[in-house]
């Protein structure tokens, strides 16, 4: 008797046993994901830091399509200066690049920016996005400049600037623009986080997934290749137009296909692919500008460069791009994914005249040094993104 009882005792300790272990495996595995906070895009400011915006004014923009030689600040002039004075061609025989061209090319520049002198008028921002307590400086024509319009002269002289500039970036250069986030290692840094944050299988193959569709199109002889990559990589809101919300949807729906029938391998792969497309439009460089782009790569180049140098390293007391990636436990929640990247696009799209600036008037030869307002506005736009990858995973796990 005494027997039957302790083996009904231990058959109860079993069953309970049993019970108990899947219960607190299922809290384990959905810990992570209860402790993110859903927050509203449209209102949150927890965690972004004051930044000062640049906008240019639109008569400034419609007097000539290389308007940001115009706008450059003294430093961008000076810098703007010296890089013609050590922009060299292989081509000996090269006329733009001689001492007689080059001489002649600064004294238009000079004279251009004396005949069309532009002020910067700043003022405080809001509260919120996109300055959250900043300023705005916007920069237009000094009063007395009247709509202007450029002549052909005028043109030719920036036209000609900044193809030298250009020529002497490609052959400084091994290789041309790749239309990405600085890959290694900010795809692969959000993409992680957000799997791990959001209890997805397989972060690690999440994060080298979305390393992926940046060679998708090496089989494309170019130009072609070029246009594709910038098409599907890329989102422009004040346009409407770029394949990247399509793309973005098109492989989280596979993502969540693959995790709700328990292939798990898959369902990383995709969702590395997706969070791919929508990462690419948190930087600005993917939203817009782009005759800009087209005329000026080494700007986009520089910028991704930049935020990969810096990656992981924090600079007077504030976290590292890193730590602002897996610190965060926010995200943003949405059924549609294509119109979630079409929103961060926007989000991003308001610091495009900004970036694109700062960078260009730290000229052609900037070694990349640290820049605080630099990195104030990557620090909010890393925020904004991996706010974004984590609800992109949490859709892909659960709807």
């Amino acid at each position: 008797m005494k027997t039957l009882k302790i083996g009904v005792m231990l058959l109860a300790l079993l069953l309970a046993a049993m019970i108990m272990v899947p219960m607190v495996s299922a809290a384990e595995t959905s810990s992570t994901s209860t402790q993110m906070v859903k927050v509203d895009p449209k209102t949150d400011t927890l965690g972004f830091v004051a930044v000062d915006v640049i906008t240019i004014d639109p008569a400034v923009k419609n007097a000539t399509p290389y308007y940001q030689i115009l706008v450059l600040n003294d430093e961008g002039k000076q810098n703007l200066l010296n890089n013609i004075d050590s922009a060299s061609s292989v081509v000996a025989s090269d006329s733009m690049f001689t001492t007689e061209a080059k001489t002649s090319m600064k004294a238009s520049l000079t004279n251009l920016w004396k005949k069309y002198p532009v002020i910067y008028e700043t003022k405080k921002g809001g509260s919120g996005y996109p300055t959250y307590g900043g300023t705005i400086t916007t920069i237009r024509f000094a009063p007395d400049i009247k709509g202007p319009h450029l002549t052909d002269q005028e043109n030719l002289v920036l036209n000609n600037t900044q193809t030298m500039l250009n020529e002497a970036y490609t052959q400084k250069q091994a290789n041309a623009i790749t239309p990405m986030w600085a890959t290694d290692p900010t795809h692969k840094r959000i993409s992680y986080w957000a799997a791990y944050k959001e209890s997805f299988p397989q972060p690690d193959t999440v994060a080298s997934a979305s390393m992926e569709p940046d060679s998708w199109y090496d089989s494309i002889p170019d130009p072609f290749a070029a246009l594709v990559h910038s098409w599907y990589h890329y989102y422009d809101p004040a346009l409407a137009k770029g394949g990247a919300p399509g793309q973005t949807l098109a492989w989280v729906t596979q993502a969540k296909s693959y995790y709700n029938s328990k292939d798990y391998t898959n369902a990383a792969i995709n969702l590395g692919w997706a969070s791919h497309f929508l990462e690419d439009v948190g930087n600005p460089m993917h939203t817009g500008k782009e005759s800009d782009q087209i005329s000026n790569p080494w700007v986009h180049s520089k910028y991704e460069g930049y935020v990969g140098k810096w990656w992981s390293t924090s600079t007077n007391g504030a976290a590292s791009f890193e730590d602002i990636v897996k610190n965060n436990n926010n995200y943003y929640g949405y059924s549609d994914w294509s119109q979630g990247t079409m929103n961060l696009a926007s989000y991003s799209h308001g610091y495009v005249d900004t970036i694109y600036t700062k960078v260009y008037n730290k000229g052609l030869n900037w070694d990349l040094t640290r820049d605080t307002s630099i990195d104030a506005i990557t620090q909010n736009l890393i925020q904004a993104t991996a706010q974004y990858t984590n609800g992109l995973a949490l859709y892909a796990r659960s709807g």
